[in-house]
């Protein structure tokens, strides 16, 4: 497992009723870590969520103040998660374990692109925003940058963190067009606002990007790509989310096969007997298996396994290839049993 590092809250304010912006600085980490603490990758937080269960959750850090100083915003979601926690405890003077630093969309990545398309629902405009921050400073410096289109999807114009900081640099940068969606409010005239959500013809405010960031909800960033791959399939999709797919409706708890379920566990011989409807993530985690585990949204591919026989799921996922699946490969965090006897070989090598 990835060591951890204490994290010093040193400055909190709201930018909306739901979200908060966090400074933090880091107080024992080695340089290596440091220099990965950056804009648009994500940091991974050891927290407890409201029922004061130890988490592990991802947060895109938005902004660097300095070699061992980041931000990151946390949305309030009403479910008792780890999100909810820190929006009720975090307050400057207080401190937060970190683990690792994962991702590969900085602004690093996208220097040399023409044209960058953006699509962002929700709390998912952090990743974007991040990159816009760091676009912003190289223009300033005189170094070039693409023309980036960002498309953001929101409940409501309340709940949409960073509007004021978005508007002014679509004002006052050329190289930036904004346009926000709106599902949940009513929206009267045109502008930079449009009612609902965005439909195929909306991609086409994208142009024709070479490169296209993805990042909200499971379900978002699955209906972005599918939708991106048909219209675009030239460009280059990074994609980033967050959270965890839902568990599909044959695994719901309370169904005939889920009294009938086993894991059977190559490694050690170990047979668990958990009930249906969560992942097979979860299922180890909850019977104190360790499993090699960072997003939990099918992006990273730390949780790659082994599984065979039985009944199961495979909820779609961000990295791999119909090639693995057809090998058993899978990710535990996008694997849904449901009946019979799974072989799960935790060790198994690509």
């Amino acid at each position: 497992m990835n060591p951890t590092f204490k994290a010093l809250c040193e400055q909190v304010h709201s930018e909306t009723a739901q979200v908060k912006v966090f400074s933090l600085r880091v107080l024992d980490a080695p340089r290596d870590f440091l220099a990965r603490l950056e804009p648009g990758r994500h940091v991974a937080l050891q927290a407890a969520d409201m029922a004061g269960t130890p988490q592990q959750r991802l947060y895109s850090i938005t902004r660097k103040s300095a070699d061992d100083r980041f931000e990151i915003a946390v949305r309030r979601e009403g479910h008792g998660g780890v999100s909810d926690h820190l929006h009720a405890t975090l307050q400057a003077g207080s401190s937060i374990s970190l683990q690792c630093v994962e991702g590969d969309i900085t602004v690093a990545s996208l220097v040399g692109c023409r044209q960058v398309g953006m699509l962002a629902g929700g709390i998912g405009i952090t990743l974007p925003l991040a990159l816009l921050r760091g676009f912003a400073q190289r223009a300033q410096e005189g170094l070039p940058v693409p023309q980036v289109s960002l498309l953001l999807c929101v409940p409501s114009t309340a709940e949409l963190p960073f509007l004021h900081e978005l508007l002014a640099l679509e004002l006052t940068q050329p190289w930036f067009a904004l346009q926000v969606f709106v599902t949940r409010e009513a929206i009267t005239g045109k502008g930079h606002f449009s009612a609902g959500r965005p439909q195929v013809n909306d991609l086409k405010r994208l142009g024709n990007p070479d490169s296209v960031v993805i990042c909200g909800s499971h379900g978002f960033a699955l209906g972005m790509r599918e939708h991106l791959q048909a219209e675009l399939p030239a460009s280059r999709l990074l994609i980033e989310s967050f959270s965890a797919p839902a568990a599909p409706v044959a695994a719901t708890p309370g169904s005939e096969a889920s009294d009938t379920l086993r894991l059977h566990l190559k490694h050690n011989g170990q047979v668990l007997e958990p009930p249906a409807g969560k992942s097979l993530l979860e299922m180890l985690e909850t019977s104190g298996i360790e499993v090699r585990s960072v997003c939990r949204a099918g992006i990273c591919g730390h949780c790659r396994l082994k599984v065979s026989e039985g009944e199961y799921t495979l909820e779609p996922d961000f990295c791999l290839t119909d090639k693995d699946k057809d090998e058993g490969w899978a990710l535990a965090c996008c694997t849904f049993p449901t009946s019979g006897t799974l072989k799960v070989d935790l060790n198994a090598s690509a």
